[in-house]
């Protein structure tokens, strides 16, 4: 059991010099590890996500604020990290992470330590460059189709896999968690755990359900997995199963572009932007926790799309 978050009021970050993890009973009096707990139980961070925070800690933020005492963190301190940052180089993306690393510790350590803190609100995070979306166009779409081939179980199964991510928006981590019975046939639609353990529906288009029940026909195995690997006692897919497989596709479509999962995801949101739909309906349809993180991939739209506004709404006819 932690103990009381009280008597962390006037410890460091953690309790080892040098900065090696901490460990044992005393670790639990330090304010690091409760956050990495209430990051995993709490909030349910997935675990790229607490992967990531904890590599924050080793890397930068214990060095320069690992040996002092929470309430006596002041914006000098900040301001000496910002200039260490800048001295390695480092690029904005790398700092608006360490950053924000910080401003979350600093928000736990003030609402559920209640520790008199630095107030987090006053760090100021840089600003990021808006990102440039790759995505593909649906004539690469349409190579991608007709390169991939239709009759292996494989191919069939990537196909599915393809058409699945098209359709649906769904991380790859959210597609090979799909089960076979996971999709409602009535109404074409699934719901899934996304990101924070938040549930969300996701909707099937035709392509997609016909090509995931030719895989199914095509399957001998009763392993209640949607998409699982080959042989004779096959299991569930895992993450690290599915990027050769796309990356043999593009090459074979002669994309220039590195299909993978991912690429499918911006491929989905892009379109639907492209096509009119509001950025809150893409925010919901992604699974975005933040309506800014939807905003900054894709409130911006491609010159294109600019210009046919242009054309359809510029009138200064009478």
């Amino acid at each position: 059991m932690l103990p009381l978050y009280g008597e962390i009021l006037s410890y460091p970050f953690t309790n080892q010099p040098g900065h090696a993890p901490v460990t044992g009973d005393d670790s639990r009096r330090y304010a690091l590890d409760p956050f990495l707990l209430y990051c995993r139980v709490e909030r349910q961070y997935s675990p790229e996500t607490q992967k990531k925070l904890k590599e924050c800690f080793q890397s930068w933020l214990l060095t320069h604020f690992g040996q002092l005492e929470l309430a006596a963190i002041r914006q000098m301190h900040v301001l000496s990290f910002r200039q260490a940052m800048a001295a390695k180089n480092l690029s904005v993306s790398r700092q608006y992470s360490l950053l924000m690393t910080l401003k979350l510790f600093l928000k736990f350590c003030r609402t559920v330590l209640e520790i008199n803190c630095l107030d987090p609100a006053s760090i100021k995070l840089p600003r990021q460059k808006t990102p440039k979306v790759e995505y593909l166009t649906n004539a690469e779409i349409q190579a991608v189709r007709r390169h991939i081939g239709s009759f292996h179980l494989l191919e069939v199964r990537l196909r599915a896999l393809f058409e699945t991510l098209l359709a649906t928006g769904m991380r790859i981590s959210e597609a090979i968690s799909l089960d076979r019975h996971s999709i409602h046939r009535e109404t074409c639609e699934a719901v899934i755990i996304g990101k924070g353990a938040k549930p969300r529906t996701v909707f099937f288009n035709a392509e997609a359900l016909c090509w995931i029940d030719r895989y199914l026909s095509l399957r001998k195995d009763s392993n209640a997995a949607l998409f699982v690997t080959s042989g004779e006692n096959p299991r569930r897919l895992r993450r690290g199963d599915v990027p050769r497989f796309f990356k043999a596709a593009g090459k074979l479509a002669g994309l220039e572009k590195r299909l993978t999962p991912h690429l499918l995801r911006h491929t989905f949101c892009t379109n639907l932007r492209n096509n009119g739909a509001d950025i809150s309906l893409i925010r919901e349809l992604a699974g975005h926790q933040d309506i800014q993180t939807t905003a900054r991939y894709y409130l911006g739209a491609d010159k294109q799309v600019l210009r046919n506004a242009v054309q359809k709404y510029l009138n200064y006819s009478e």
